[in-house]
Order: C-alpha cells, then structure tokens, then sequence
C-alpha cells in the first residue's frame, strides 16, 4: 500500500497544477495542452483521460525504484491514493527534437498521507513525450524524492 501512495505521488508530477517555467524556457503548445489534459483526468480520476495522454508502453521508475507500466499505476490512481495540499509543477528544461521531447524540472508538494505527509516534499523529474499518430504521449517518467521538510 505505502509502496503505491508512493508510486502515485511520482505520477502526479505529470500533472500541471500551477506550473511555472525557468526564465528562458518554452513548452510547446502541443504538450502543454496535453499536461493540462493529463492533469484534469488525474484530478478526476478519468482513467480513459490518462490514457489518451500515457502512450500504452508507459513506464515510470517511482520514488521507490519501482519501474511499473501505465495499466498499473492507473488502477493505483482509480484506488484513490492521491491528496497533496499546495502543488506546484517547476519546470527547469525543455529539449525538443522532431520525435521526442524531454522535460525536466521538480515538483514541489505537501502531502496529506503517505510518505512525508504534513511535510513539503521536493520531487526532480524527467518526462520523455514522443509524436505519435494519436499526437504527443507521455512515454517515460522518472521521479525521485530529494527532499522533505
């Protein structure tokens, strides 16, 4: 159960609430839109929402260097384990190639369970997005937790 409220948490970063850009960084306009999609369908709990945003062969190496695939995590998600006070998205790279675009930064939480809860936790993360014919999926994420105040 920890090991999932952990694994969660890690996805949540893929969701933009409230991100801010590093002076001098651009998000495309086309994966903006789908972190903003991805977003919403996490907050609702939209499961065919994630998966219009996660490419099928989704993979993410969680917090707990758990590597674990897109079906698995949204049944983690669809359970309800996800309640953070104060997020926020800091999004400190962005590398864009005609097929793959990497987006770098840390997310910054307060969760209300789980590992660090009543504490702010500092998250880096790296999202690798790839063009597909259904547009640009999240193909990979990893997300280690740094800090916890």
């Amino acid at each position: 159960m920890l090991r999932k409220t952990i694994l969660l948490g890690a996805l949540l970063g893929a969701a933009p609430a409230l991100a801010q850009l590093a002076p001098g960084v651009r998000m495309p306009p086309d994966i903006g839109a789908a972190y903003g999609r991805l977003g919403k369908a996490m907050m609702a709990r939209d499961a065919a929402g994630v998966r219009t945003v996660w490419a099928e062969d989704f993979v993410v190496n969680s917090p707990n260097n758990t590597v674990i695939g897109r079906e698995d995590v949204i049944d983690v998600m669809e359970r309800d384990f996800l309640d953070y006070r104060d997020y926020h998205k800091h999004i400190t790279f962005v590398g864009e190639k005609p097929e793959v675009t990497i987006v770098m930064g840390y997310d910054t939480m307060i969760p209300v369970r789980g590992p660090g809860a009543g504490k702010q936790v500092m998250r880096p993360f790296t999202d690798i997005w790839a063009k597909r014919s259904a547009g640009w999926q999240l193909i990979a994420r990893q997300a280690t937790i740094a800090a916890a105040e």
